[in-house]
């Protein structure tokens, strides 16, 4: 997952750690020399694949088709019980539990603002207009498919827009104008948590969603089967190129891309991998959660946590246009909580 150049104190008003001048230096100089180096080696990854044709989409991808069926939006597949290890190595049960077939659609969170007047954290911060909130926007880098559409565009980074919000997934002046089942991006935890509770379901605990995921994969033993085939063709929602110089766009998406429109896993269920990170319900500690799953941004130089093991946390009260969530629900004698 890109590191979000932000300050992540900006709501809690603590301090950074003051280190020495000459600690501080060497730092620098350790940081200065792994930067330099990281960039060689992209600028090479980069130059590989330009002068040697890899950029073209394959007849693979071209020819995949949307498997996206509406009656999925509103289906839960049955997960069966089972056990998987922890991080400490302990092997815990899993109960068996409903996962939803798809993460949650800007047309599924609609009708739940609709019914309830619900108002997100990105668009409360959005009325205060302070600088320092907002939501987190991956600025693409520029092209002319981008410039065209009206769309922000920038050298691939991240910004801070008290624009951005679930209604206006791309900042300022953008619409949900063609993305109704595109998954809900730009909710935190809590607009997660409140559109569950709404719903009759709830977030997943990290182990839940990783023993899906595991399941689910086409290999079991290959954590990146559920991204690649056994040749390399994207089968999820991820970066292909380097990030975040250029996207050949293999898997055919820029951003993210609606809901099923990759092959379903073995458990019937779609986009466990790509697409968008998925909040769990696993704390870290008391301001921070779970994310599961990798996103549209995760390429092979950069991020590569597009496997069920991988992990990353991420404060529970900041959004950003690469997090979204599905719904899981607990069998209990027969009956669905």
């Amino acid at each position: 997952m890109p590191l979000l150049p932000i300050d992540k104190h900006r709501k809690t008003g603590a301090k950074p750690m003051l280190f020495s001048c000459v600690s501080a230096g060497e730092a620098f100089r350790s940081l200065f020399r792994k930067a330099l180096q990281r960039i060689k080696t992209i600028q090479l990854q980069a130059f590989v694949l330009l002068f040697f044709g890899c950029s073209e989409k394959s007849d693979f991808t071209s020819s995949l088709e949307c498997k996206f069926q509406a009656k999925d939006l509103a289906s839960f597949v049955e997960i069966p019980a089972g056990l998987i290890s922890d991080r400490l190595g302990n092997s815990l049960e899993v109960p068996k539990f409903l996962l939803q077939k798809t993460e949650v659609t800007n047309a599924q969170f609609s009708i739940f603002v609709s019914e309830t007047g619900y108002v997100t954290e990105a668009e409360t911060d959005a009325v205060k207009g302070d600088a320092s909130s907002g939501s987190a926007l991956f600025l693409l880098p520029e092209s002319e498919e981008k410039n065209s559409s009206g769309r922000p565009a920038g050298r691939g980074v991240w910004t801070l827009s008290t624009d951005a919000t679930w209604r206006s997934p791309y900042g300022p002046n953008s619409t949900l104008e063609g993305l109704k089942h595109h998954p809900v991006v730009h909710v935190t935890f809590s607009d997660a948590l409140a559109y569950a509770e709404w719903a009759g379901g709830r977030l997943p605990t990290e182990m839940e969603w990783e023993y899906a995921a595991n399941l689910g994969l086409p290999y079991p033993n290959d954590q990146d089967s559920g991204a690649y085939d056994e040749i390399g063709r994207p089968i999820a929602n991820t970066w292909q190129g380097i990030f975040p110089i250029f996207n050949t766009l293999d898997d055919r998406f820029m951003e993210t891309s609606p809901v099923g429109c990759f092959p379903m896993d073995r458990n019937g269920a779609f986009d466990l991998i790509g697409n968008v990170w998925e909040w769990t319900s696993t704390a870290t500690d008391s301001k921070t959660r779970v994310i599961k799953g990798g996103s549209f941004l995760c390429a092979n130089n950069f991020c590569k946590r597009y496997k069920p093991i991988a992990r990353q946390f991420h404060e529970s009260d900041f959004s950003t246009n690469h997090i979204g969530f599905r719904l899981v629900k607990t069998i209990t004698d027969h009956k669905t909580q």
